[in-house]
Formats: C-alpha cells, structure tokens, sequence
C-alpha cells in the first residue's frame, strides 16, 4: 500500500485539477538555468518569496540573485500534531471567536437527504452539521484535498483498494461515538441504495464493489477494478457525502426526507429552521480543537441571482453570499468593504427531452428540436442573470471539449442557419408531424429561478415559430423540480450535469447512460441506448488520452444523432461576495474550481471591531 501521511499532506496534494512535473538534474554540456523558489513559513498567511536563478556549469557555479514580490499563502501545519495528524484552522494569526455569521443560502430545501439531492438549498444549509472522510481546504484557492474524518488513507498499488483510517474519539451531536459502521452505513446508502430510494452520487461510486469494516476505525472500499484515483479522492473529498449516523440510517429505512436535525458530527449543530432562516449553533464538543471560531450561523433564504441577494449583501443583511448575478459579482470587490471570488464548476448544460413521452419518442422530432433551438442566443438572455457559457456536450477546459469556434460549425449546436431550419421542418414531416400538427403540446417543467423562468419562454417560442410545437410552461420549486427530473414528470427540461474533476467518466454516463440495469440518476432524458453504454465503458477502460478523445468523438456524434438532449453550455460560474468582517476565507478575487463545495465555516472568524 502507498501510505499517504498528513504530517507531508498538504505539500502533497497541490490540487484536483493542476498536477506538478518535476526531473532529476543531469549534468548537461550546455549552461542550464534553474530556478529555485524558497519559501519561509511563518505564522502569517502572505510573504514575500526571493526567486533565486541559479546557472550552472560542469565545474563553475554562479548565483544571480533577483527579487519577486509575491502573495503566497502558506498551508503550514495546521494546529495539534500529537498523532501527526491534520486539523483545520484559520491562517490568521490573531482570529477572535464568537458572534453570528450571516449567510445568503438559496432556499429553503424541500426535503433533507443529501443523497437524493443536488441543490444548494440542502447542501448550503445542512453541510456545516456534518464532516466526510476527505475534505477540500477552503483557505486557498487550489482547494487541495485534506484530511476530515480519515487522518490519512492509502491505495493499494493496484488501485482497487482505497482504505482510510479514522480519527478515535468523534462524537456525534448526541454523544455517540463514531465508527467506521458508520462510514459503511452512510456510502453503502449512497453506492449501494435500496430499491425506492435515490442516489444522486451513486454515480461517482459505479466501480466500488464492496465497504468493508476490518475494525472500528478503518474503512476500506473495494473496487472491481482501478479508476483515476484523482477523481476517487475527488468524490470521497465532497461535501456532499456527509457521513450520517447508522442508527439514523437503520430507524428510517435510509430515507432521511424528512428528518432536519439528525444528528452529524460537524462543527455546527442543529437549532431551528422556518420560512425565513435555517440557524445552526457551535458544536462545543466538536473533535477539533481549533474550531469553530463563530458561536452561530444564520442561513438566510434568498433567491439566487436576484437584486435581493446582491442588495442584502450590500446592506448588512448578509455578511457572505454566492450566487450573485454577474453584472453584481464580477466588480463586487471594487465596492470599499467588499471582497470577492469565482467558483467555476464542470458543468455541461442541456435541454433534457423526455424520451419515453409520445413525440419525444421519436428521434426524428428530437434531432428536428435540435437543430431549431438556438442555444446561443439562450444563453445570452441570460448573460447578467447567471455565469454561464454556450458550449457542446463535453465540459469545457479538457481536453474532450470543443473550442467555441468549431462548435459554432456543427448543426445542433450552432445557432441554426436556413439550412439546419429547413431540415428540421423536413424531419418533423417525415415524422408524420408537418409544421407540428398533432403533435401533443408539451409540458415544460421550469424552476423558479430567474434564469429558467427567461430561458423557457424563449424555448417556447423557437419551438412555437420554427417547427409549431406548443408548450405550456409550468414553475417549479428548485426541491420539486429535481423530484419531477427524476420521476420522469415532465417532458422538456432545463438541466445540466456536473463533474468533480472534468473527465467525463464522472459525468458524462450520468447524464446520459445506465448505472447497471438502471437509468443513471442523472439521465432525466430516462434514455437507452446500448451503443452509448458500451462506448463509456470503453472510455472508462482506457488510459491512452489520444484513444480517449477519439472515442468522445464517436459519443458525441452518436448524441446528435440520437438527441437525448440539446447541449447548451459547458461552463459554469458562480460569484461569491463577503464583506471585510469575514477573516479566514481564500485571498480576494481568487478563482477556484469545485462542485458547490466549501460550506462547513470552521476556518472563519468575524471581526465586527
């Protein structure tokens, strides 16, 4: 086993999505240049860094010494090391502790188990009660993977064993202690989910075989066979796997739908919830000494990428809030007491047609959709709502992906010319449905969210003008509209699928393929198709990256054939904004990539001086 130790983690890991390359010296007949970057850690979190150039002969060495000044931020080792373990804390050398943290949270959920959902109206609100067994690190912008539960873990070397060791001493919100029987309870509920319950994450687990407890704390997850173990330890870092306590699970059948305030072991505990707020209280007997530094936190309801949201922020209401509109976020900074950063997420958007529903059915009308909806020209009715960008199918900044400008040549992703119109009327005639006549009018399923409720009306009306499909909109609460997705109720959709790390092995399935015998969670278009499931599995196998993309050629190809869904974007950004009494978060202005992570509040202080 490769054993991963945390007094060298954070050195370790760098990031998800930036990897180092580094080459043993070698004596060469040419002068080389070497740059060598020394940092001193100190207890503060910027310094100023002398890049020193080195040139080197055979036999002569001479030193060339030049200053850059530089804002770094630190990781050094993070609190008690009496077990050479990791806890978190803020990098602020003097925090104070105490006072209420004012939240803008998009909400209130319409249920509470995080394994049946993938909104932010739970995960923002319930995150800070619970812990998981890996964590991202929110004081920098590379979010690197830290310890939480697990103090360290390793991977067998043939990459189908990932066994995580957990901390002694963990108590639960009502005193119980934790084991790794509820390490297993709480993943054998997501990977391994009873028939009538949900999964929304189950994807991100389709090769673990088994969870295994060898003793009280240790968990081992047993594949069947190796996969990518940047994008395993991406998905056993997500916040979104909270770790629930397994009397809970077993008392309820796994269904925690509605149970609130079940208890987690988090740096928060449950105090109330209503119309208004959702306010959790320090955990005084949290397993971290240093943490939390706040005594409450107060989860206000606000709708995202609304003028309430930005003004609340702006007004006091709120001290921290995501989600505000861009024309709000992307020069929120400049305002005096303000701060700002991008969380920019993989996230590939798209029109889900409901397959199994009558007209939709039929490919032939499904590709004529295709190549009438202009999905340029949605995305930018929307530009000052919400941070999006017009892409095809695979997520931007991969390899896998499509530049804009060879997008913008392919009918069905392109805005439509004449000649795309014309055949899409030709394929609704020979679908037997000329200029849409009897074609059933579709019921179009919109949240209510300022960006769905501008996108499907202009939906509705390329549909209407170009191939006379009628649509009759129909507004949805965020929690509802995923039960609809879901259930299949409903046959045009707005949604999009996101990825943990950009391979489309953690997405892209999801979205559009089978998960065993059954739909992915994800695949709310609820289609099959046996040559798709065969080529992700083909893609899931291979580790040439020149073979990779070839086959993503051949998926997306078959897409367009097939039209499941129409692409729209490929790229997500989120705006966050907090004013100066917030201390402890990543540098102002940062740019840094997750899937909604980073709500857990135990490295922020407030400095209401």
């Amino acid at each position: 086993m490769k054993r991963i130790s945390t007094a060298l983690l954070v050195t370790v890991i760098s990031s998800l999505f930036l990897a180092a390359c580094a080459s043993s010296p070698a004596a060469a007949p040419e002068p080389q240049i070497v740059e060598v970057i020394k940092e001193v850690i100190k207890e503060v979190p910027v310094e100023v860094v002398k890049e020193v150039e080195v040139v080197r002969e055979v036999e002569v060495v001479k030193e060339v010494e030049k200053e850059v000044i530089r804002e770094v931020v630190v990781i050094a080792t993070p609190g008690p090391v009496s077990e050479g373990q990791f806890f978190m804390q803020t990098l602020d050398a003097f925090p104070q502790r105490g006072g209420t943290l004012r939240l803008g949270a998009h909400g209130p959920p319409a249920h509470f188990d995080m394994a049946a959902s993938v909104t932010i109206a739970n995960h923002g609100s319930q995150s800070a009660m619970y812990d998981t067994l890996l964590r991202h690190d929110p004081r920098t912008s590379s979010v690197p993977i830290v310890p939480d539960l697990a103090h360290s873990w390793e991977i067998s070397p043939d990459g189908q064993t990932y066994r995580f060791f957990l901390r002694k001493g963990v108590k639960f919100h009502d005193g119980a202690e934790l084991t790794s029987a509820d390490v297993k309870a709480t993943y054998d509920r997501i990977i391994f989910p009873r028939e009538g319950l949900v999964s929304l994450r189950q994807v991100f687990f389709q090769a673990v075989e088994s969870v295994v407890t060898p003793d009280d704390y240790t968990v081992e997850f047993v594949l069947k066979e190796p996969r990518a173990p940047d994008t395993m330890l991406a998905s056993f870092a997500s916040e979104w796997n909270h770790i629930v306590k397994k009397d809970v699970l077993d008392a309820n059948d796994g269904n925690l739908r509605q149970i609130d305030d079940h208890p987690g072991t988090g740096p928060f505990k449950y105090m109330s919830r209503d119309d208004d707020k959702w306010v959790v209280e320090k955990n005084v007997d949290y397993w971290n000494p240093n943490a939390p530094y706040v005594d409450r936190i107060e989860h206000v309801w606000l709708v995202a990428w609304t003028p309430q949201n930005t003004a609340a922020l702006l007004g006091g209401q709120t001290d921290w809030t995501m989600w505000l509109a861009p024309k709000d976020g992307r020069n929120i900074a400049d305002k005096e007491g303000f701060n700002q950063a991008r969380m920019h997420s993989f996230t590939a958007g798209m029109v889900n047609l409901n397959v199994e529903h009558e007209g939709l059915d039929n490919p032939l009308v499904r590709r004529a959709m295709m190549l009438a909806v202009d999905a340029p020209i949605l995305v930018e009715t929307v530009k000052d709502i919400i941070g999006i960008e017009w892409g095809e199918f695979f997520v931007a900044g991969t390899p896998y992906a499509l530049s804009s400008s060879e997008s913008a040549k392919i009918p069905g992703i392109r805005s439509p010319t004449e000649e795309d119109l014309a055949e899409a009327k030709r394929l609704m005639a020979e679908a037997g449905y000329p200029d849409g006549e009897g074609f059933p009018t579709l019921d179009l399923l919109t949240r209510e969210t300022p960006d769905q409720r501008t996108q499907m009306p202009a939906l509705q009306a390329m549909l209407l003008e170009r191939l006379g499909i009628k649509g009759e909109i129909r507004l949805s609460d965020v929690s509802q509209y995923i039960e609809d997705t879901v259930d299949g109720n409903y046959d045009v959709a707005l949604g999009s699928s996101k990825s943990l790390a950009g391979d489309p092995s953690d997405y892209f399935r999801n979205a559009y393929g089978v998960c065993g015998e059954q739909l992915c969670d994800n695949n709310f278009s609820r289609w099959r198709n046996d040559e798709f499931n065969q080529l992700m599995r083909e893609f899931e196998l291979e580790l040439d990256l020149d073979k990779r993309i070839a086959i993503t050629n051949d998926l997306r190809t078959l897409l367009l054939q097939e039209a499941p869904a129409i692409p729209t974007i490929n790229s997500e950004i989120v705006y966050w904004g907090w004013n100066d009494d917030v201390k402890g978060m990543m540098p102002n202005d940062s740019d840094f990539f997750t899937w909604y992570e980073l709500h857990k509040w135990d490295n922020v202080w407030l400095d209401r001086r």
